[in-house]
């Protein structure tokens, strides 16, 4: 949800281990196409564009500012590989001056492409992907995470992430993306 003031229903009934999460933009018409570009054909200099439509946000730009650290959705060896970067990277630089602690998310497994797939099915496949960097566990402990990714669907990937955050001792993890899928319930 663009405004950042509501939630899907399945969010409401199962809400995801994030302290709140920013949309800045409807995943359609034509954002769909401008992420599909930034995305598979190579223009990650889109970036700069979507970060700037974000920050036009106050609550978007507010919460960039409060939150310790700002990390990237990582992405994983192969997907890297056959991109040339990472999108949400590409967002973070633009968004803020990265930290190193940025790196601290890994992403564990080489997870199939989720286009197409279905909320369950989105679940089970990121259930455990990511892990923290152990060189990074004592800077985590009692920070407050901002996680970027390009687009968000189900909340699958966000929340993989967050638990893996949690998990290494972060006192709260949200979400940013560029483009929610609209829900439909």
């Amino acid at each position: 949800m663009p405004n950042g003031t509501t939630a899907c229903g399945h969010c409401v009934r199962h809400p995801l281990p994030l302290r709140r999460c920013w949309a800045v933009v409807d995943y359609a018409y034509p954002w769909h196409t401008v992420v599909a570009r930034f995305k598979f054909q190579q223009q990650p200099a889109s970036a700069r564009c979507m970060a700037a439509l974000a920050l036009q946000r106050s609550d978007i730009a507010q919460a960039l500012l409060t939150a310790d650290h700002v990390l990237p959705v990582p992405l994983s060896t192969t997907r890297l590989a056959e991109r040339g970067y990472n999108q949400a990277w590409e967002l973070v630089k633009a968004l803020r001056p990265p930290h190193p602690l940025a790196t601290a998310l890994l992403r564990l497994d080489d997870t199939a492409e989720q286009i197409g797939q279905g909320r369950a099915s989105r679940q089970r496949q990121m259930r455990n992907a990511f892990a923290v960097a152990p060189t990074h566990l004592q800077q985590l402990d009692g920070r407050h995470l901002l996680v970027v990714d390009d687009v968000m669907t189900t909340g699958a990937t966000l929340a993989a992430a967050a638990d893996a955050l949690l998990r290494a001792g972060a006192a709260s993890v949200s979400g940013l993306c560029f483009a929610r899928t609209p829900a439909d319930d």
